[in-house]
């Protein structure tokens, strides 16, 4: 059927042609340009301006809209100033500047694009630069000793100033031997030196550790972070990139309060992580993954190189978030890549070696002879008397002289192995006048630790930026990927419980050197398929994919304060994956006679190709505005066009004359089929935002979002989502500033309310969609294809609403510690979910609008920075971090509760929740199983587990399952310290998890599941010679009666862990040693995750992302070696 959209959507390819057309325009106009006003000198900057008896402040923002001059001043040093009349007509910036200074008894002095502005200390009649003396210097950072380009360089007292190079250096003339230079940039303290006889000066600034100045990204622009009254955490690339990843978004792990992140897997780029902002936000089929804008445009994490990260700010409250509306319900991520800057040619190369090792992995019965007697025991504890060992086999392996035919295989030691990751990182960044570039290439190479996977990845990105004026700027962000991951066609899971289902009485190929690969040693044994087999015989999935980023971006200041910016992006998505399944015969390991060939699933290829094509163009008008020197006003207006689509097509060929040539032409059409299919939406919205603050201490912001999905029917397919927030900068009142509290740096309070919606609820869910069914010979000789509707409709469902109430405190003190603290409740409404409708109606339930999810929470993060001025430390720069993030979450609406395995799904529970038997202990005599309870209909023997009676009936069935554990985590924290001295650097990262379980069965747990080892445990099972009270008596595989296999707490364990999870030292050599090199940086370091683990989970490793079976592909301990060159 085919749905129509009225929503904007042939028209994309058509606009977005005719805005990169605009684009490539003004990129010849750019070239033939006059340079602009910043490059002239203030004589030959002309201005018109006629003012009458205007305030000083107001001339200034006046000139600096009209000419792209800014001003830097201090409002508290100059003091009241006169009222001011000018009448300019095409006159020079320099006479304006002359008859301010003469009038209001100021001082300016320029430098770069930046006028400062001063009192004078007596009548100054005009602007004069002295040029006598020429100082050359060098500016460096004191934390890390790396030269600081950009950075301001003035002669005090005058308005000769300059800026320093890539490399740090300056060069500025001076009037004499007195003359005082003023060092400044961004971040750092700003210093002065006397000059006296010097000619060349190294200058070390220091970290300016209040930040006040300090800027955060947010939606659609930048806020001072001191003005922000949102729920806005963010953390710069630099600190991010200490982490050595393949994966951006492994580099958020304990980063920032409220935001979970959880690597599921080690597995080479396919690592499962999940992203969540303050817990499940809802149990619908839209999920709990936020959205994640790379330069404002949606894009996945995973696909672009960490190198190239700027800036990463999480929007978390509905304040900071509306502004994206029904996008952004579980929270914004938004991703800031690196940006050229001027001063010249830099180039810059990382390069990592890494060995990866699994991090944790449980013990296995290897010796053949012990497993043979327990598989024996096993068995007849489970009443089966046929197939087990006899005692010459188990002698055979016993008293064995040759291990190749008796052997004591270890399968997890055969398929997991030490595994090298090799990544290499180029940029190259500069820029002058108007035009800036960063272009970067990256590349990955990662082995498995598993045999079977690997994955190589090649990143590409050009970000460019231009001008024809100050007034008209434009640029690209263009971002290519390319990954090829090949894995066994079934996954981690399924290899890795096939290397478990194999015993130690065979390896994976004959002994008799033939190469050929093994079924059984014995006819009797159980088995899964030979995971060495699957491997060396290509029985892979091969997927490449390819994705492209391409954004274009114009910005207009179209009249004082009033900027109009307008982006248009497609991204593109194009997966391909070869599944080859070819025929490869076992044998017996003993006999070497064929049995069977290896289980792949069916022979032949499959090859499968799907595209997601997603269109964005968004603009806005974006106006700031001050009136009477306190009130500062910010209003945005914008528009936003959203487009996707996703096609898929396979084909399948059972029959290929070849293992070499793996295409479906070369397989025999005699068996083949195909399958295709595409979906597609769209979404329009329009925004606002109005913000006003009063003199930088009362704060108020108002968000709007008006969006229109093609997912919703036309009555209801438009919501409106608001929003709130205010902050009281208690810090700024005058009793504050003029009271003796010196220690108090910046307080604030801050609060906010807003909804937020969610749309992705899958296609036209409100539509009656009819499906192919069948064929039918309806006049008994042709068959005719069927048609049939399996699924209500429901055309009233309308938007899942979001709504979060914020509740934050920020403090500053003692120049360098700083609180931030969070209470939030988040409460998402009309849950769009399918309806609870009876089996007896015989079509799938529609969706419908019902359920409430709530989560509460509570988020503290604490940081402070120091330095040591003096002392044998001198020059120690150092930080230390700690965040704690709890939340509850609660089912406050659901209908009738529901049980689905070891879960419940019950109103005022955590949604999840499990519910279970629970274990009260082991049976240790027949007079204890004869006094207890019935346990089910089971032959209850001693050494069987004992389930507790939770009614109090005197039997035990499913009527005594409890609600149990915890699926969420009480609370998360993380530690973060870090430290550079004299070239010296380190840092550390901890990160915990407390008070969560996971429920974990089947292989590993449970002995002789397909022929699978006991783990070591299980030396310690109850028999009567050792009755043990934390391992039961022991049977074969899933033929318990239900024992031990039943769903119980004896499965449930505690995953809480205190992990090492990153340590890294480096060491900077010293730029005297690198310049004849022609160097400006060359650090050297080690690297190591998941180094040490604090945990009671049993075998593997606890961080995983869900319950189910206990193997998975493990995390990874990894130690790296890395070099860092900047030329």
């Amino acid at each position: 059927m085919k749905h129509s959209i009225p929503i904007w959507r042939k028209g994309t390819n058509s606009l977005i042609i005719l805005f990169v057309g605009f684009l490539a325009s003004l990129f010849h106009l750019s070239a033939v340009q006059a340079v602009p006003s910043q490059e002239k000198d203030l004589d030959q900057v002309f201005i018109s301006i006629h003012v009458k008896e205007k305030h000083v402040y107001s001339i200034f923002k006046e000139i600096e809209l009209k000419t792209g001059y800014a001003f830097a001043y201090e409002k508290g040093k100059l003091g009241a100033l006169s009222p001011q009349t000018l009448e300019v007509e095409n006159g020079s910036l320099l006479s304006v500047l002359e008859t301010l200074s003469k009038n209001a008894k100021l001082k300016f002095k320029s430098i770069n694009s930046t006028i400062h502005v001063s009192r004078q200390e007596q009548t100054v009649a005009e602007i004069k630069v002295q040029e006598d003396k020429s100082v050359s210097g060098t500016v460096t950072s004191g934390v890390d000793g790396q030269p600081i380009p950009g950075a301001t360089v003035s002669v005090k007292g005058t308005t000769t100033g300059t800026a320093t190079d890539i490399d740090g250096k300056f060069t500025i003339n001076v009037a004499d031997n007195d003359a005082v230079l003023i060092i400044s940039f961004v971040g750092y303290k700003s210093q002065e030196v006397s000059l006296g006889n010097q000619t060349d000066i190294e200058i070390v600034l220091e970290e300016d550790l209040k930040g006040l100045e300090e800027v955060v990204v947010v939606g659609y622009g930048t806020q001072k972070k001191i003005n922000v009254t949102g729920a806005v955490a963010d953390v710069d690339g630099e600190v991010l990139s200490r982490r050595p990843v393949t994966n951006a978004a492994s580099m958020l792990q304990g980063r920032m309060p409220g935001v979970r992140v959880v690597q599921n897997s080690g597995q080479p780029g396919d690592e499962g992580l999940g992203i969540q902002i303050r817990g499940q936000g809802t149990f619908s089929g839209a999920g709990s993954n936020p959205l994640v804008l790379i330069d404002g445009v949606e894009g996945n994490l995973s696909d672009i190189d960490p190198n190239d990260i700027e800036n990463v700010s999480v929007l978390k409250d509905a304040a900071s978030a509306s502004i994206y509306g029904s996008r952004a319900a579980n929270g914004v991520i938004l991703v800031t890549t690196k940006k050229g800057a001027k001063g010249g040619f830099k180039l810059d190369y990382h390069g990592n070696f890494a060995m990866h090792n699994p991090s944790r992995m449980p013990e296995f019965i290897t010796n053949s002879a012990e497993y043979m007697e327990m598989w024996n025991e096993a068995k007849t504890n489970s009443g089966i008397g046929t197939g087990l060992y006899s005692e010459e086999q188990i002698d055979l392996y016993r008293n064995a002289t040759d291990r190749s035919r008796y052997p004591n295989a270890d399968w997890l030691d055969i398929m997991f192995n030490p595994a090298p990751t090799q990544t290499h990182y180029l940029s190259f960044n500069g820029g002058e006048n108007l035009t800036t570039y960063n272009i970067s290439l990256g590349y990955v190479n990662q082995e498995g630790v598993m045999k079977g996977f690997n994955y190589e990845r090649y990143n590409f990105r050009v970000n460019l930026a231009s001008g024809i004026n100050d007034k008209i700027r434009f640029g690209t962000n263009l971002s290519l990927k390319r990954g090829e991951r090949e894995e066994p066609r079934q996954g981690a899971v399924d290899t890795f419980l096939s290397t478990l289902s194999q015993a130690p009485t065979y390896g994976p190929v004959l002994p008799d050197g033939s190469g050929k690969y093994t079924y059984k040693a014995f006819d009797f044994e159980s088995n899964n398929k030979n995971p060495v087999a699957l491997v060396e015989n290509g029985v892979l999935n091969r997927l490449v994919d390819h994705s492209i980023n391409a954004q274009a971006w114009t910005e207009f200041e179209l009249t004082d304060g009033l900027k109009w910016y307008t982006k248009a992006a497609i991204i593109a998505d194009l997966n391909k994956s070869k599944d080859w399944r070819p025929e490869v015969p076992l044998y017996n390991y003993l006999s070497g006679e064929f049995m069977t060939d290896l289980d792949v699933g069916g022979r032949g290829l499959n090859v499968n190709n799907n595209e997601n094509i997603y269109t964005n163009l968004f603009s806005y008008l974006a106006y700031e505005r001050t009136l009477s020197e306190r009130h500062n006003f910010n209003l945005q207006l914008g528009y936003s066009q959203e487009y996707n689509k996703y096609e898929i097509l396979t084909g399948y060929r059972e029959r290929f004359s070849s293992n070499q040539l793996l295409e479906l032409n070369a397989g025999s059409p005699a068996v083949q089929n195909a399958f295709g299919s595409s979906e597609e939406w769209a979404i329009q919205s329009f925004f606002a935002r109005l913000g006003y603050n009063f003199d930088e201490r009362y704060l108020v912001e108002l968000n709007m979002r008006y969006d229109g999905t093609s997912r919703l029917s036309p009555d209801n397919r438009w919501g409106a989502f608001p929003s709130i927030s205010a902050g009281w900068r208690i810090s700024e009142e005058s009793f504050i500033r003029d009271g003796n509290v010196n220690w108090l740096d910046d307080l604030k309070l801050r609060a906010s309310y807003g909804e937020l919606g969610n749309q992705n609820i899958g296609i036209y869910p409100y539509q009656d969609i009819l499906v192919f069914t069948g064929a039918y010979p309806f006049d008994n000789s042709d068959l005719a294809t069927g048609i049939a509707q399996t699924r209500l409709s429901n055309n009233a469902i309308k938007w899942e609403t979001t709504k979060i109430t914020d509740i934050g405190l920020d403090l500053m003190v003692l120049n360098g510690l700083n609180l931030t603290v969070d209470w939030y409740r988040k409460e998402t409404s009309d849950i769009l979910r399918s309806s609870q409708l009876t089996g007896v109606v015989g079509l799938s339930p529609p969706t419908i609008n019902d359920g409430v999810m709530r989560n509460t929470g509570l988020e503290v993060n604490v940081n402070y920075r120091g330095a040591i001025e003096n002392g044998s430390l001198e020059g120690l720069n150092y930080e230390a971090g700690f965040f704690i993030d709890r939340f509850r979450n609660e089912l406050v609406e659901f209908g009738a509760e529901e049980i689905s395995g070891n879960q419940i799904y019950r109103e005022g529970l955590p949604w999840g929740s499990f519910y279970m038997l629970e274990m009260e202990g082991i049976f240790q005599t027949e007079e204890e199983v004869n006094n207890s309870p019935a346990q089910f209909n089971d032959n209850t023997l001693p050494g069987d587990i004992k389930y507790q009676d939770q009614n109090n009936d005197g039997i035990i069935n499913d009527d005594d399952r409890i609600v149990i554990g915890n699926p969420f985590p009480k609370f998360e924290y993380a530690f973060n310290l870090s430290a550079s001295w004299k070239g010296f650097d380190l840092s550390a990262f901890l990160q915990g998890v407390y008070d969560r379980d996971i429920y974990v069965n089947n292989w590993g747990t449970i002995p002789f599941i397909q022929g699978a080892p006991p783990t070591v445990d299980w030396r310690n099972r109850w028999t009567e010679d050792n009755p043990s009270t934390s391992m039961p008596r022991m049977y074969w595989g899933w033929n318990d009666s239900g024992k031990i296999s039943r769903t119980s707490s004896y499965f449930l364990q505690d995953a809480s862990y205190l992990r090492l999870k990153n340590l890294v030292v480096g060491y900077s050599f010293a730029k005297a040693m690198i310049e004849k090199l022609n160097m400006s940086k060359l650090r050297i370091y080690f690297s190591g995750d998941n180094l040490a683990t604090i945990t009671q989970y049993p075998g593997l490793d606890p961080e995983r992302s869900d319950n189910g079976n206990f193997v998975n592909y493990p995390q990874n301990r990894i130690y790296s070696f890395g070099l860092q060159v900047q030329f």
